[in-house]
């Protein structure tokens, strides 16, 4: 349903918990958590999300049918694995990859399963997902979210990650083990997957490019990938989940600026009918499901929805819902037509055909953070490698000279290096130069 008053980051987390030993199937979302943990280290974070998720409804009406036209969006998948088992085979990505494209298209066989209510606003997005590079990477690291909040070690190649390719034209697809969350030793949830909305870099606050460029993508457990996978997980110690691939079509749709058909409360603070997705045609829930198919919820009284004078039930069969994978079958035509519009807007460089890519204003797809800096300095590029990096003094002199970079995301570790003003000179693979001023404190 439609609200003006939306923000989100959505970060879809499946928390399973069972605390002092006690089981509670009880699934729990991690958004609130996050949204504030970037909002603490970005100031003005959700407001620059909430804008962005506002101008992009204005620019196209989400209650609208999506349009026929193809979108072709190129993934790179970066395998990170420390076990064998973590290291999945290619049929199991291609598995997954296949998951999308009929989901997306709504090829799904069980799309049959949608109830006779819901058939009218049944969405097609018409978004295929080309699988354009597997990256794989062994590890021994450990993705941990006990340690400090959501981990982001596998995004990057100095932690023991693999590091973004290109993120502006291709979805950055990250597997690997999630650990579980733990509390005094008590393991309490399992994060199934995350992924960011799309943020307009113009409309944020100074010095607060954030999420990092190197950041933007989905991130999966492996035990969530493909139909085809033999590794399983469990609800917290229960029967082990049916895996259909619908956890990445889920993060796929956050990632195209979708929130849970539950609008996560009021104002981000708990679960009522007074939080909404954001979309016309979704019937209002006050909550979550819990990895079932329960079909006889009606938890909201929806009093204008577009397409039919009834107080529809929950949609549980959404895949922006906590249903079981087995339940979930449907985008509508809000959610397919406001995809769409995010690929005609913030996210139209996924639309640019590989391999030519506009060289003008170069510069400004070179991120430089945090500034000013303290420990260390991070570069983001999301057009072209960054081969060679140097920096100077005021003087002209070279104090830190990497020559063999050849990578889209670097660290500049700056321990040792006095306070001051400097010159970051970088260059790229297609030997433009590019000059940055940066603070060191």
């Amino acid at each position: 349903m439609n609200n003006t008053k939306l923000t989100t980051l959505h970060v879809l987390t499946a928390m399973l918990f069972a605390v002092s030993g006690i089981a509670q199937n009880k699934i729990i979302c991690g958004h609130d958590l996050y949204m504030n943990q970037l909002e603490s280290k970005y100031p003005g974070f959700k407001e620059s999300v909430s804008k962005t998720f506002v101008d992009t409804q204005t620019k196209g009406a989400t209650n609208k049918t999506a349009t026929n036209s193809n979108y072709v969006v190129n993934v790179v998948v970066h395998v990170v694995w420390k076990n064998a088992i973590e290291n999945l085979d290619d049929s199991i990505i291609q598995s997954q990859i296949d998951v999308l494209n009929e989901d997306f298209n709504r090829l799904n066989a069980d799309s049959a399963n949608l109830r006779s209510l819901f058939q009218p606003i049944a969405g097609n997005a018409h978004i295929t997902f080309n699988l354009h590079q597997i990256k794989r990477v062994q590890t021994t690291a450990l993705f941990d979210p006990s340690a400090g909040g959501i981990p982001f070690d596998m995004k990057y190649d100095s932690l023991g990650g693999s590091s973004a390719v290109d993120p502006t034209h291709f979805l950055n697809l990250w597997i690997c083990k999630i650990q579980p969350l733990t509390f005094l030793g008590f393991p309490v949830g399992q994060i199934l997957g995350f992924a960011f909305p799309p943020a307009n870099l113009a409309n944020w606050p100074a010095n607060s490019e954030a999420p990092a460029i190197g950041e933007d993508g989905v991130v999966i457990d492996y035990r969530c990938i493909g139909r085809n996978n033999p590794n399983t997980i469990s609800v917290t110690g229960s029967t082990n989940l049916t895996i259909k691939g619908r956890t990445p079509v889920h993060e796929i749709g956050h990632y195209l600026g979708l929130r849970h058909i539950w609008g996560d409360g009021s104002n981000f603070g708990g679960n009522n009918c007074q939080g909404n997705d954001g979309i016309a045609d979704t019937p209002n829930a006050n909550d979550q499901s819990q990895f079932d198919c329960n079909t006889t919820k009606n938890t909201c009284v929806d009093a204008a929805l577009p397409w039919t004078t009834l107080d529809a039930p929950d949609m549980v069969e959404n895949f922006m819902d906590y249903s079981a994978e087995t339940c979930m079958n449907t985008f509508t035509n809000g959610q397919a037509a406001h995809m769409q519009n995010i690929l005609n807007g913030p996210r139209v460089g996924l639309l640019q055909p590989v391999g030519i890519m506009n060289d003008i204003n170069l510069a400004s797809t070179v991120l430089v953070f945090p500034n000013p800096a303290q420990d260390f300095i991070q570069l983001q590029s999301s057009a072209k490698k960054i081969t060679t990096i140097e920096l100077l003094d005021i003087t002209g002199r070279s104090i830190i000279a990497m020559p063999s970079v050849f990578d889209y995301a670097v660290t500049i570790n700056t321990t040792q290096v006095a306070k001051g003003v400097y010159s970051i000179k970088l260059l790229l693979e297609n030997n433009n130069s590019i000059s940055k001023k940066v603070i060191i404190e």
